[in-house]
């Protein structure tokens, strides 16, 4: 245990300190960044700074409060009240404000409002206009009546078997297979590259000679799958956290409801899925790299492992609209394609228990499995300098003479 540890400690801190691991690291943060940076400055050009103003010709709203509307990041203006449209349109022409909202006197049977303005009114002036009526509308209301018709309903489509449900306001948990699958086929690229780079360089400066002496075969792969397998773990944490960052400020800027409402159980499954995904990917670029000779050619070789990743993006459409399918189930059960079927499947669908625990069970048991096979294919090629082995003389225990 102690070598493989020594050995992981090596992998992981080479490749964390070199130029490439930190740019890749900190291209999320800059990108949140940036994005944010963008949207504040979306946001300020089509806000004004200026107060709102509006006179009630309806006598709906005489007493009526004009409180703060909620806590936003940039746009919260005040909302002045005048006694008469004269009035309003003198503090319009000197630039005391942005916006005249006139009430007419039909409101509550049309909602007729003229606006006047110089100039095309920023967002968050119909914004706050609206705030201030709709709370006040609702002001006598229950406080459980307010809250209901401001936030709308929460309208769940369920198939008529009940296999299949959605709701307009779950967009995170269909979005989030997605981009966690998204983000998964970029990491373990990245960190395959990593490991397809140093068993290739290892075997073809014949450092494996003197490395072997000291290791075992099944103790060196170990090592350096956990360790190549931390560094991409590592990067696709700091991503997650950035875009968490993100996420909430994008939240504080539009003032909408971004909150994902992924539950403990599905968090869980992707992964615990993931997990065994990469152990299983990186397992499988290092059998390549101890099969071919250089370094194009295990590129070449690893690009095979990518197509099935991302072959559920292939069959979203029919992943989504016929999850109880048996393509859709087929690719939630096979181990390369099911790290991001399964997640996508269950965010829109009720899946048996046993077709979970399948999942699981043959991920695990296929990312274990490579992981000895690529044990094996080190014993049976790695000090085979110049010569290429093949997969069937891996199985079989045959080497080059």
């Amino acid at each position: 245990m102690k070598k493989i540890w020594l050995i992981f400690k090596y992998e992981y801190t080479r490749r964390v300190k070199t130029r490439g691991f930190i740019f890749a690291v900190l291209s999320m943060p800059l990108l949140v960044v940036l994005a944010m940076v963008m949207a504040v400055i979306s946001v300020s050009l089509q806000t004004s700074k200026l107060p709102a103003g509006y006179v009630d010709l309806s006598g709906n709203f005489a007493d009526a409060s004009t409180q703060a509307a909620a806590v936003n990041l940039i746009g919260d203006i005040d909302l002045i009240t005048f006694s008469d449209v004269s009035a309003g349109q003198d503090a319009l022409a000197d630039e005391e404000i942005q916006a005249l909202f006139v009430i007419q006197p039909d409101y509550i049977q049309t909602g007729a409002i003229i606006a006047y303005a110089n100039e095309r009114p920023g967002d968050n002036a119909y914004e706050r206009i609206q705030d201030f009526l709709q709370s006040n509308l609702l002001a006598g209301e229950d406080a459980q009546v307010r809250e209901r018709i401001t936030r709308g309903s929460n309208i769940t489509v369920r198939s008529l078997d009940g296999s299949r449900q959605a709701s307009m306001r779950d967009w995170f948990v269909v979005l989030y297979p997605f981009l966690t699958g998204l983000i998964f086929i970029i990491v373990i690229n990245i960190s395959g590259g990593y490991l397809l780079q140093s068993v290739v360089d290892e075997k073809e400066n014949r450092t494996m000679e003197v490395i072997v002496t000291s290791v075992s075969p099944e103790q060196l792969m170990t090592g350096k799958i956990l360790g190549n397998l931390s560094v991409g773990l590592t990067q696709l944490l700091i991503w997650l956290l950035f875009a968490a960052i993100g996420l909430a400020g994008m939240q504080m800027i539009y003032r909408a409801d971004f909150v994902p409402s992924l539950t403990p159980d599905q968090i869980a499954l992707f992964v615990g899925l993931i997990l065994p995904g990469f152990i299983l990917i990186a397992a499988l670029m290092t059998l390549v790299g101890v099969s071919v000779t250089d370094m194009r050619e295990a590129q070449q070789v690893s690009l095979l492992f990518t197509l099935p990743m991302v072959a559920p993006y292939w069959f979203a459409g029919a992943l989504l609209q016929h999850p109880n399918h048996p393509l859709s189930v087929i690719m939630s059960l096979f181990p390369l394609t099911a790290v991001v079927s399964m997640p996508m499947r269950i965010s829109i669908a009720s899946v048996p228990l046993w077709q979970i625990l399948s999942a699981y069970i043959l991920t695990w048991v296929s990312a274990l499995a490579a992981l000895k096979l690529a044990a094996r294919g080190f014993r049976r090629g790695m000090l085979q300098y110049q010569h290429r082995i093949r997969l069937n003389e891996i199985l079989k225990g045959k080497t080059h003479e």
